[in-house]
């Protein structure tokens, strides 16, 4: 064992009593992983621990036939009613503003809306963005965008060409992708931005259902190839603009006073929020320290919609965000020259668990996993910095992550991210663990999805 080691095992067995056994098993497979659910024999001293299993419905699913909600399937949100519960829970009303640095698809920023609250939302990903902007647009006269649907001629042939990066033919069937081209062609073809935006959305959501692919959660092909009718783009098109109409009627005729909402596609790790001292709450969820890729998962919407021309134009975007593990080896290289930004011993101690981990395990792809971990809590720490400026005192946080398994070494991303916090400045209230989750490496391990109180 190396002094490193022996030394983090002294820091760990100091500041953490009680907590040496579990360490001890750090870096070997755990014999029962439940007890780390049910147990909590993994704590940080400073907060309470609850088991909270389904009662605030996290999942994006409950969303799928909400109002607004429902234009797009981003399987990574979470859900209306978990929102629209920690505003109330947060006292939260007209007057206040709160914030979602990791806005996705706008669920926080639309349940704010309807209940007259002001929010910003910031969204790296451009083509996410779209949903976001659009979904915050209630100025827009739907009878404008039916007017325009009834304009539109679906006859073809189509004059633009299918985005030259993907995989188009094998994607897509002959006759739907012909359909595809001739609707997006008459997206395009509609001037005023405020209007196409939404039929963008529309378009966006037709690509993965009719297509040989599927989401669940990364994207793969399926696989026994699907027969599509060549109807289907048009009929789901038709379906969604429906939707679109529908639901802007709804909140126009419900909503009497909407909240304003600013919105950024800017990363939040270096977007300076403004507003300073003012954002009361923050409710949002990052992504977790795992192999999913938000890029890769979602590269069929993002070159249709042309926000990426070329895999390198995808690559510096993922290498932009808060860290998966499919980032750039050239950006890892460069991280690792700079100088730490934390000094947190549990992170001292998974990096040097997963070590010995890499020589372990034949056909690894990655032999930079202890820096990536690392990045991971760094980028998180300056999303948390940014926050804590734009925050009232007294502000508070609901922040959803879930725990990680990396070459079989269990890291608590929730009471590491929690630590994080305390770094930063905030007061630690409670954690509050809510779904059970299998690794996707390893699905006998049980892990958890937690929600992270803390305030300013």
């Amino acid at each position: 064992m190396t002094v490193l080691q022996n030394s983090l095992r002294e820091n760990v067995a100091r500041f953490y009593s009680g907590n040496r056994g579990l360490w001890d098993e750090i870096g070997s497979h755990f014999k029962d992983p439940e007890t780390y659910l049910h147990e909590f024999k993994l704590r940080y001293p400073e907060v309470s621990m609850d088991l909270a299993l389904g009662r605030r419905g996290l999942n994006f699913a409950l969303n799928k036939t909400r109002p607004m909600h429902r234009w797009s399937s981003y399987l990574e949100g979470f859900s209306e009613a978990f929102v629209d519960e920690t505003i109330k829970q947060f006292r939260l009303k007209p007057g206040n503003l709160v914030l979602d640095p990791f806005a996705g698809s706008g669920t926080v920023n639309v349940c704010a809306k309807m209940q007259g609250i002001d929010s910003i939302g910031i969204e790296i990903g451009p083509t996410v963005f779209r949903i976001l902007n659009a979904k915050v647009s209630w100025h827009t006269d739907p009878k404008e965008i039916l007017s325009k649907f009834k304009e539109m001629t679906f006859s073809g042939p189509a004059r633009i060409q299918p985005p030259v990066f993907l995989d188009t033919e094998r994607q897509f069937q002959p006759q739907v992708l012909e359909r595809i081209l001739i609707i997006k062609e008459q997206v395009q073809s509609i001037q005023d931005p405020e209007i196409r935006q939404f039929f963008e959305i529309a378009f966006m959501s037709i690509l993965l259902p009719c297509s040989n692919l599927k989401r669940s959660p990364s994207i793969g092909y399926i696989r026994e190839k699907r027969e599509v009718s060549p109807m289907l783009p048009l009929c789901l098109f038709e379906e969604k603009v429906g939707q679109i109409v529908e639901d802007l009627h709804y909140v126009r005729e419900k909503v009497e006073k909407p909240g304003t909402c600013d919105i950024y596609n800017v990363d939040s790790k270096e977007f300076e929020i403004g507003n300073l001292h003012k954002v009361d709450a923050v409710i949002t969820s990052p992504p977790y320290l795992n192999s999913f890729d938000y890029v890769g998962n979602y590269k069929l919407e993002i070159g249709w919609m042309d926000d990426a021309e070329s895999t390198g134009e995808l690559r510096e975007l993922r290498d932009r965000m808060v860290l998966c593990d499919n980032v750039s080896r050239t950006m890892i290289r460069e991280y690792s020259t700079k100088p730490r930004i934390l000094d947190i011993d549990w992170i001292d101690y998974v990096t040097a668990a997963v070590r010995p981990r890499m020589k372990e395990r034949l056909g690894i792809r990655r032999s930079d996993y202890p820096i990536l971990i690392r990045k991971y809590f760094d980028d998180i720490f300056q999303v948390l910095t940014k926050m804590y400026e734009a925050m009232r005192k007294g502000g508070e946080v609901a922040w959803v992550v879930g725990d990680s398994l990396i070459l079989d070494v269990y890291i608590p991303t929730d009471l590491i991210t929690m630590i994080v916090a305390k770094a930063v400045g905030f007061q630690l209230v409670r954690v509050e663990i809510d779904r059970v989750r299998r690794s996707g490496i390893r699905r006998t391990f049980i892990l958890r999805e937690s929600i992270l109180y803390f305030k300013k």
